[in-house]
């Protein structure tokens, strides 16, 4: 079954993504393996709970083939559990001693996104006035000059739109990953 492997894919992932964690954020690397396990920890928080109330149906179906005389390869059920306690073992793991050896840093990196946030918070403020400033809301006179330019003006102010949403985008990923208050 697709399902059981994506769970065992995903225990091995997770197993190995958190067995290495950072003493510090001076680096380039500590940093990516700071995002790397604060990514694990936040995929587990996040479907852990939805997995292991998902192996219980799938137990059920493997009984109810068995019962209509379909024999999946292999025996399911044990596979099933051992995945279901595996996953339980990582997710203590992950939840338990590593978050709190990750903790500290954690909590740096927080601070260090505020700080951003508070900059990017600027700059959109910076972008609005430009906008409500700059942006043609009226044109004075018909001519197909005077429009072009409108709308060469509208289409600048679409584009760095654009580019703002995709930074915020990502502010709000880092956010969910640091436990931040999304902004």
């Amino acid at each position: 079954m697709k399902e059981i492997q994506n769970i065992e894919h995903f225990i091995h992932e997770v197993d190995n993504g958190i067995k290495e964690i950072p003493q510090s954020a001076d680096t380039k690397r500590e940093k990516d393996l700071i995002m790397k396990v604060m990514t694990h920890l936040r995929d587990v928080n996040m479907i852990n709970k939805l997995t292991i109330a998902e192996i219980e149906p799938m137990k059920n179906t493997v009984v109810l083939l068995k019962k209509h005389g379909v024999v999946p390869e292999g025996d399911l059920l044990i596979r099933l559990e051992n995945q279901k306690t595996k996953l339980v073992e990582v997710t203590e793991n992950a939840l338990g001693p590593v978050k709190g050896m990750i903790l500290p840093l954690q909590s740096i990196e927080a601070n260090n996104i505020k700080i951003e946030l508070e900059i990017f918070r600027k700059k959109i403020e910076e972008f609005r006035r430009k906008f409500i400033n700059h942006c043609p809301y009226h044109v004075e006179t018909a001519s197909t000059e005077s429009i072009d330019k409108a709308y060469n003006t509208i289409t600048e102010f679409y584009q760095e739109m654009i580019l703002l949403e995709e930074e915020a985008k990502s502010f709000n990923n880092l956010e969910t990953l640091f436990e931040l208050h999304k902004s």
